[in-house]
């Protein structure tokens, strides 16, 4: 479990406009819950599943490279992602019952989630069911292709970052690293780039520097 947290309300502060991306499209769960805080102090704290059972998939939609690809993200395919979910949200309440936090008089917004209000607010059930509602992506998607030995049949690449049975073709980016790491992608991603330059340059004779 992740926590992000990030000082800004849903219509204000200096990192809103990806929560208003995020929520300000679904009017009616926006309107209900979040408009009557436009002109509260308030902050954002999202639990993250940093090892999510559930797998998604992408495949091409067909020949032409033009054609924007199929993508599945299937989320909470297994139902222990949605465990997971809960369990982050348990911690935020315990975070928030902290002396510091409760100077501020931080809480929960308490207005049910239209959608979920068929079950108890603050019950396991009513935090699944908004989980389902109003999950997103945290934007760090990766290992659509694989590293690995090409025996493994869900590998794209071998540890050179060549594609698999295809000649003259890498694979150098995000998409090579088997599990998304635990942490900013931004990092490893740099360093796959750097990676990958050198073995070009060992393949072509080039003195790496």
């Amino acid at each position: 479990i992740g926590i992000n947290y990030i000082q800004a309300t849903m219509k204000g502060g200096r990192r809103c406009s990806t929560n208003t991306a995020f929520l300000f499209p679904a009017k009616d769960i926006y309107n209900k819950v979040y408009k009557p805080t436009e002109k509260m102090d308030g902050f954002v704290i999202f639990p993250m599943i940093m090892r999510p059972k559930s797998k998604g998939r992408i495949w091409l939609r067909d020949a032409n490279p033009f054609h924007y690809p199929l993508i599945d993200p299937n989320y909470f395919a297994n139902e222990k992602d949605l465990d997971v979910a809960v369990a982050g949200v348990r911690i935020v309440q315990k975070m928030l019952k902290t002396d510091a936090m409760q100077k501020l008089d931080a809480k929960i917004l308490s207005t049910p989630l239209p959608g979920c209000v068929q079950h108890t607010f603050d019950s396991d059930e009513y935090w699944k069911c908004t989980a389902r509602y109003i999950t997103f992506t945290i934007y760090h998607l990766s290992g659509t292709c694989k590293m690995g030995p090409k025996e493994d049949r869900s590998t794209v690449v071998d540890p050179r970052l060549r594609v698999h049975g295809i000649n003259n073709l890498r694979v150098i980016d995000a998409s090579v690293m088997p599990e998304i790491p635990v942490a900013h992608t931004n990092g490893p991603t740099i360093m796959i780039g750097e990676k990958g330059a050198d073995m070009i340059k060992e393949d072509w004779g080039i003195k790496i520097i």
